[in-house]
């Protein structure tokens, strides 16, 4: 069964009527990120820098991107793997747009899967989402540098919007959306539209085409997979909760348990060995003695040692 072969919600409403609180873990996650992109704004310096010609021009720069993007040795500083989560909630705060378009997806779609996966599993489901695009992105940025020796950093909350996106399309893939604002498509189309345009973009099309080099493709592609990943696999990201990962321990001590109770059980061994031996037994009765396999002979004559042994006890 395919993404837009399933059929989701038979009553008479569309998945934009299933939102029904409207105060929700995406509200939450929205006032976070424009609060950071306000500091970025308010927070942000101004450098000079000397040209080639001599002469000097002021480079605006956010000791907030700096601090929390990832960058092409992020991966290599354990110490600084923070980064793979704080970049999802900056933005290049010179760009509002940048900001805009990723908060007004996440507004418009997270609502709706948020109420169909309940808030704590959204929000476990946006976050692992970030941190995977920022493995991607670390890897991305490393390739990159080792290729021009460009240092590269990245930002924004574009690979966890579009896995929100792409998510969307597999819960509801007949519902009608608009793109650009204006184009109405069905949700599966548009997925395709944007995984399509994401890997042009990653394999370096998109450039010769006019769009931006700034747009970081891989993490899109990152999300998107992580998305497909977590709706076909059905995955549910209820152990990472605080309460379940505190029960860790204990469920692995009990696991363990259970394990040398299974592995250290002579009674049931015993039992086994009787019934392996009344088997044999039946077996030379019926076909005779010859009939017997090396590995039968072995058993037999094990039980028949552990019989002597009991009787002389």
């Amino acid at each position: 069964m395919g993404l837009y072969d399933r059929d989701y919600g038979r009553d008479e409403r569309t998945a934009w009527d299933r939102i029904e609180n409207p105060r929700s873990m995406t509200i939450i996650l929205i006032v976070v990120t424009v609060a950071v992109f306000f500091a970025e704004v308010l927070f942000q310096n101004t450098t000079p820098i000397r040209l080639s010609d001599g002469s000097e021009a002021m480079v605006k720069s956010s000791p907030i991107a700096d601090w929390l993007s990832v960058k092409s040795d992020t991966l290599y500083k354990p110490w600084m793997w923070w980064q793979l989560l704080s970049y999802g909630f900056v933005h290049d705060y010179q760009k509002i747009f940048h900001v805009l378009f990723n908060m007004m997806g996440l507004f418009f779609f997270g609502r709706i899967i948020e109420q169909r996966l309940g808030q704590m599993e959204f929000l476990r489901f946006y976050l692992v989402a970030i941190v995977f695009g920022g493995i991607v992105a670390a890897v991305t940025n490393i390739v990159m540098f080792q290729a021009t020796g460009v240092q590269a950093s990245t930002i924004g909350a574009s690979g966890a919007v579009v896995a929100t996106v792409i998510l969307f399309a597999c819960y509801y893939p007949h519902q009608q959306i608009y793109l650009m604002m204006v184009i109405p498509v069905k949700a599966w189309i548009a997925a395709v539209l944007f995984v399509a345009m994401d890997v042009l973009g990653a394999i370096g099309l998109m450039s010769s085409m006019g769009s931006s080099g700034n747009t970081a493709f891989t993490v899109h592609l990152a999300g998107a997979g992580f998305a497909l990943a977590y709706f076909y696999q059905r995955w549910n990201l209820k152990w990472m909760a605080p309460n379940s990962l505190m029960d860790l321990p204990s469920k692995m001590r009990d696991r363990s348990r259970r394990m040398k109770i299974k592995l250290h059980d002579p009674d049931k061994k015993l039992a086994q060995e009787a019934d392996d031996a009344d088997r044999i037994l039946a077996k030379i009765h019926q076909q005779g003695e010859s009939s017997l396999t090396a590995g039968e002979r072995k058993i037999l004559e094990r039980y028949s040692r552990r019989q002597r042994e009991k009787r002389n006890q």
